[in-house]
């Protein structure tokens, strides 16, 4: 599960990566990467099993310690 669960994020980015650099659209790499990295290793953790908080829970409490509210 994991072998196609690298597989397939390997895949998404040998496809995106190239032309954001051809372009040379660095903030949009930036942006693709940071995002990219959390989702697989969100999905890693699923993977092995391991229990996670809803991620409701986790955008919750990121905006109250934000914002202050």
């Amino acid at each position: 599960m994991i072998a196609l669960l690298l597989i397939g994020f390997g895949i998404v980015a040998l496809t995106q990566i190239p032309g954001l650099v051809r372009k040379q659209w660095w903030r949009e790499l930036i942006c693709f990467a940071v995002l990219w990295s959390m989702g697989l290793i969100l999905s890693l953790m699923i993977s092995m099993g391991i229990t996670l908080p809803p991620i409701s829970t986790i955008i919750g409490k990121s905006l109250t310690g934000m914002f202050g509210i």
